[in-house]
């Protein structure tokens, strides 16, 4: 046969040699990679076997961290994003686009009835507060997009329409009587002396947490209680790359940058824990409340928040609260009986911008 030539024979073994290197790499070193989250062959496999036996292979082929650990580089150079949730835009900055932000930033949705179920649910806050004496501010931490525009693809900045959700809320919210701190003109002020958010990640950096807190603070009628910046940071610091870098398969202990956290931001020792007042969370839920008592004057204040505030916050509210509680928002099905229990003086209502709108039956309608 004209396979078996003696020229073809060599063609033959190193194609055989190819489709046996995955067997090899199950026993020979491998490059670092994910956890597998598959370990063991599911019993019956044969039943179904693409939908039982594939999860299986795709955890357990050989050099899976070489294969993944190129493929993350080739999409990082092609700038290739696929179906991560991110952008790649201008100066290597990553945006967030889940949840439609990016959309969202860009005006290019704007969903009326969620964002009037917002109103309502303020409204009613304020009002029910009001009559018990407790101060209410609202605070939206943008998205990165809605503060870095001009580090957008060029292709996404041509995109921006008018008015955003964000600029409803900004502009209903006062009118309404609520107080509110639209926080993009401050924070993109603020990129003049230094990045407010991390290049890698979805958040903000500790320094656009400073600048959002002392808003709110502000916003709440309580200026006394803002931390400067120079009291609260050190100089900006290489840092370890954020969650958005790990859907490219960036890693790298000094890949971004940030202000490191000094004396009122870092979250005191010595507080007391209140427990039973925050609601409590269900298995690996990473928004888990929780409520101290500083030892020393000050208001009460409680914040219903999410990523935004509930780490970057503590040491701030520390500072001149006499007690400071945190609880996630919930897209505006929070548990309104944390302010029963809590008794705060002031409360101060975080979502981040990609949540502001109330999603299903908002519990805050509820509130008594």
């Amino acid at each position: 046969m004209p396979l078996l030539f003696a020229y073809r024979r060599w063609w033959c073994f190193a194609f055989i040699g190819l489709l046996l290197l995955p067997t090899l790499g199950l026993v020979m070193p491998d490059l670092k990679a994910p956890i597998r989250t598959v370990q063991t062959v599911p019993p019956a496999w044969w039943i179904q076997a693409t939908e039982r036996l594939d999860p299986y292979i795709n955890n357990n082929y050989g050099f899976r961290g070489l294969f993944m650990g190129a493929h993350a580089a080739y999409s990082k150079f092609m700038k290739s994003t696929r179906e991560r949730p991110v952008l790649i835009g201008q100066k290597g900055q990553i945006f967030y686009t889940g949840e439609k932000a990016l959309d969202q930033s860009l005006g290019r949705i704007f969903r009326t009835d969620q964002v009037e179920r917002l109103v309502r649910v303020t409204d009613r806050m304020r009002d029910v507060l009001k009559a018990r004496g407790i101060t209410f501010a609202m605070v939206v931490p943008p998205n990165g997009q809605s503060v870095m525009p001009d580090l957008l693809p060029a292709w996404a900045q041509t995109e921006q329409k008018r008015p955003t959700e964000y600029d409803s809320v900004a502009a209903t919210l006062p009118a309404r009587g609520t107080a509110f701190a639209d926080l993009r003109p401050e924070l993109t002020a603020a990129r003049e002396e230094g990045p407010v958010y991390r290049r890698t990640d979805t958040h903000w950096n500790n320094r656009g947490a400073v600048l959002g807190f002392n808003a709110a603070m502000r916003a709440a009628g309580r200026p006394e209680l803002q931390v400067p910046e120079s009291e609260a940071l050190g100089p900006l610091t290489p840092t370890a790359t954020g969650d958005l870098a790990r859907y490219l398969g960036e890693t790298s202990e000094t890949g971004d940058l940030d202000y490191p956290p000094k004396g009122p931001m870092v979250q005191p020792a010595n507080l007391k824990p209140l427990p039973g007042l925050m609601p409590a969370t269900r298995g690996n839920d990473p928004f888990e409340g929780y409520a101290y008592e500083t030892g020393h004057a000050g208001p009460r204040i409680l914040v219903i928040g999410d990523s935004f505030s509930q780490s970057f916050w503590p040491g701030l509210l520390a500072r001149n609260a006499s007690a400071f509680g945190w609880t996630h928002h919930r897209n505006c099905r929070f548990e309104w009986s944390v302010i029963d229990r809590f008794k705060p003086d002031i409360v101060i209502y975080a979502p981040v911008e990609r949540a502001i709108t109330c999603l299903g039956s908002p519990a805050g309608l509820d509130m008594k």
